[in-house]
């Protein structure tokens, strides 16, 4: 999984389909419905059984991507940026 900084939402979230081959990674349509499209992400088993956090629970992608980064890379999984909206 790729650290989400100096890259868009659309190429961080194609980019999953290359590192989670086996999941059921959704197609992101609408970069405007990216809370939606995290939410349906972490339905995902690898993503649920991590305890991905829920996408509505931010203000912005980047956080939220970089929280799931640190949870599906089991690293500072205690340490996550919420901002509650």
């Amino acid at each position: 999984m790729i650290l989400p900084v100096g890259i868009n939402l659309t190429n961080w979230a194609a980019s999953l389909f290359i590192d989670f081959p086996e999941s059921d990674i959704p197609i992101l349509m609408d970069e405007s419905d990216w809370q939606q499209w995290g939410n349906t992400l972490i339905q995902d088993e690898a993503f649920f059984r991590n305890n991905a956090p829920r996408a509505d629970n931010y203000k912005d992608w980047q956080t939220w991507a970089m929280d799931v980064f640190f949870v599906m890379n089991n690293s500072n999984a205690d340490n996550l940026n919420t901002n509650e909206v």
